[in-house]
C-alpha cells in the first residue's frame, strides 16, 4: 500500500503533456509550456519591436505603405557631390486612405519598394499611384497599382511576405512587376534579412534586383546596414545607420558601378514629427565599363515633416482624450 500511495503521488505531480495528432494521424506528446517558452516569445516579440521602431523611425517604404491610418512625408533634400556638385529636390512619400471610393484603396505618393539609394533608384518611383490591396493573409500581401510617371500610366502587381525565422532574425520580400511606356515591362525584386542585437542595434542585408526592356542586364545592389539607437530613453532617441553598398549591372558587360561607404544620422529636433539627416559617404565608382575608376566624396542633408496625427500634437491631445472617456 505504501508503494502504490507513493507511486500515486507522483503521478498527481507530473506536469501534464500535451497530445497532439500529426498529420498522420499518429498520437504525439509535446511539452508543457514552461518558462524556458514564455522567455523566447518575450525575446521575441522584443527583436520584432525593434525592427519595428527602425523601419518606422528612417521611414522605410514598405512600412509606411502599410501602416492601419493615412501617413505622408514631405522631404527637402540637398545632395552635394564631388562630381556632380548641389541637387536640391523636394519629395512627397507616402499614402492617403480613400475610404469613400474603398477601404482597400489608398493614393500612394513616391512609391517604391525599399530605400532608394542613389538617382537611379528614385527614377523607378512613380510620382503618384493607386494601390488597391487584393489579399492579406498573416505574412504575404497582394496589391494591384495604377502608376503615373512621366506623362505615363504604369499599371502593375505588388507581392510582399515577410515574418519571423527565428527568435531575433526576421525576413521581407518585395516583388513588383509593372508595364511602362505602353511597350515594357520591369520587374524589382527585394529581399531584406534582419538580425537584432541585445535590442539596440539592427543589422540589415538588403538585396535588389531589377531587370526590363530599358536596363543594363540585371541591374542589382546589395547593402549591408547597421542601425543603433541611442538615448532610448529619452523623448526623442538619436539614431545611426552605417551601411556599405555595392552595385552593378550585368550587360552589356558585367561590372561592379560603385562602392559606397557611409553613415546616416537621423534625430528629431524641436516637435516630434521634424526629422533631420546628415548622411556623408564616399564612393568608388565609374559610370561604364571603360571608365576609369576614381574616389568621390557625397554628403546629403534631408530634412523631413511627418505628416501623421500620431505626430500632431493635436492628435495628441484627442487620443488622451478618448482615452479618459474610454476610463470613465
Amino acid at each position: 500500500m505504501p508503494c502504490f500511495a507513493l507511486a500515486e503521488a507522483e503521478k498527481l505531480t507530473e506536469e501534464p503533456v500535451l497530445r497532439v495528432t500529426d498529420q498522420r494521424g499518429i498520437e504525439t506528446e509535446e511539452p508543457p509550456v514552461n518558462w524556458v517558452d514564455a522567455g523566447q516569445s518575450v525575446a521575441a516579440d522584443q527583436a520584432q519591436a525593434m525592427v519595428e521602431w527602425v523601419d518606422e523611425f528612417f521611414g522605410d517604404p514598405t512600412y509606411d505603405l502599410e501602416k492601419a491610418e493615412s501617413f505622408l512625408r514631405l522631404e527637402f533634400e540637398n545632395e552635394w557631390d564631388q562630381d556632380d556638385g548641389n541637387d536640391f529636390g523636394a519629395t512627397v512619400r507616402g499614402k492617403v486612405q480613400l475610404p469613400k471610393l474603398s477601404k482597400r484603396l489608398d493614393l500612394v505618393f513616391s512609391d517604391s519598394d525599399g530605400d532608394s539609394v542613389d538617382r537611379e533608384e528614385k527614377e523607378d518611383e512613380d510620382n503618384i499611384s493607386l494601390q488597391y490591396r487584393v489579399r492579406e493573409g498573416d505574412r504575404s500581401r497582394f496589391d494591384a497599382t495604377m502608376g503615373f510617371s512621366s506623362g505615363h500610366l504604369k499599371p502593375g502587381v505588388r507581392y510582399r511576405n515577410e515574418g519571423e525565422l527565428q527568435s531575433a532574425r526576421s525576413y521581407r520580400y518585395v516583388q513588383r512587376l509593372q508595364y511602362e511606356d505602353g511597350e515594357n515591362f520591369f520587374t524589382i525584386a527585394q529581399g531584406d534579412l534582419y538580425q537584432v542585437f541585445e535590442n539596440t542595434d539592427v543589422l540589415r542585408w538588403s538585396n535588389r534586383l531589377k531587370y526590363g526592356g530599358h536596363t543594363q542586364g540585371m541591374e542589382w545592389r546589395t547593402r549591408m546596414s547597421l542601425f543603433q539607437r541611442y538615448k532610448s530613453d529619452t523623448k526623442r532617441p538619436l539614431a545611426l545607420n552605417h551601411f556599405f553598398t555595392v552595385a552593378g549591372e550585368t550587360q552589356p558587360d558585367s561590372f561592379v558601378k560603385n562602392y559606397s561607404l557611409g553613415t546616416i544620422w537621423r534625430r528629431q529636433v524641436y516637435r516630434d514629427f521634424l526629422f533631420v539627416e546628415l548622411e556623408p559617404a564616399i564612393n568608388y565608382r565609374r559610370a561604364e565599363y571603360e571608365d576609369e575608376r576614381d574616389v568621390a566624396w557625397s554628403f546629403v542633408v534631408r530634412l523631413e515633416i511627418a505628416l501623421s496625427r500620431d505626430f500632431s500634437r493635436a492628435g495628441k491631445r484627442d487620443r488622451a482624450r478618448d482615452d479618459d472617456s474610454d476610463v470613465d
